[in-house]
C-alpha cells in the first residue's frame, strides 16, 4: 500500500522554525478519517535521515496494538487519553502499520480558495 506522505517524512525530515515546530503541516489522514501527527528528524540532521524511528502525536483513535503503543507514550503524556499523547522513537515500521490498518493514506484534499 503506497504511503507517499509518510515515505517523504522518513526520507527528507520534518522542516521545522527555529522553534522547532513542523512548517508543514505533520498530518497524515488515513483511508477511514484516521489521523495521526508524524515528526522526522529535521533536514539539518542529515546523519539521523532516512528516519529509522518517528514521533507519533494525538492520534484520533488509540492506535492498535495498544499494549505496543503505549511502550513509546512520551513520560509527560496523559495515560488515560491515548488521543492527547505523543509517543516518541516510534519504530517507522510500526507507523506503517498503522497507518495500513487504517486503509493507507488518504488522497490530498486541494487548497481551496475563499
Amino acid at each position: 500500500m503506497p504511503t507517499p506522505r509518510l515515505d517523504r517524512r522518513i526520507t527528507h525530515g520534518t522542516a521545522r522554525n527555529a522553534l522547532g515546530l513542523a512548517l508543514d503541516d505533520p498530518h497524515i489522514m488515513c483511508a477511514d478519517g484516521f489521523c495521526l501527527s508524524v515528526l522526522a528528524p529535521a533536514p539539518a540532521d542529515v546523519l539521523l535521515l532516512p528516519a529509522q524511528t518517528l514521533e507519533i502525536g494525538f492520534p484520533t483513535r488509540r492506535p492498535e496494538p495498544w499494549d505496543t503503543w503505549s511502550t513509546y507514550l512520551d513520560p509527560g503524556s496523559e495515560d488515560d487519553d491515548p488521543t492527547e499523547s505523543v509517543y516518541l522513537n516510534v519504530p517507522v515500521a510500526l507507523v506503517r502499520d498503522l497507518i495500513e490498518a487504517h486503509g493507507g493514506e488518504a488522497p490530498p484534499i486541494p487548497h481551496q480558495r475563499s
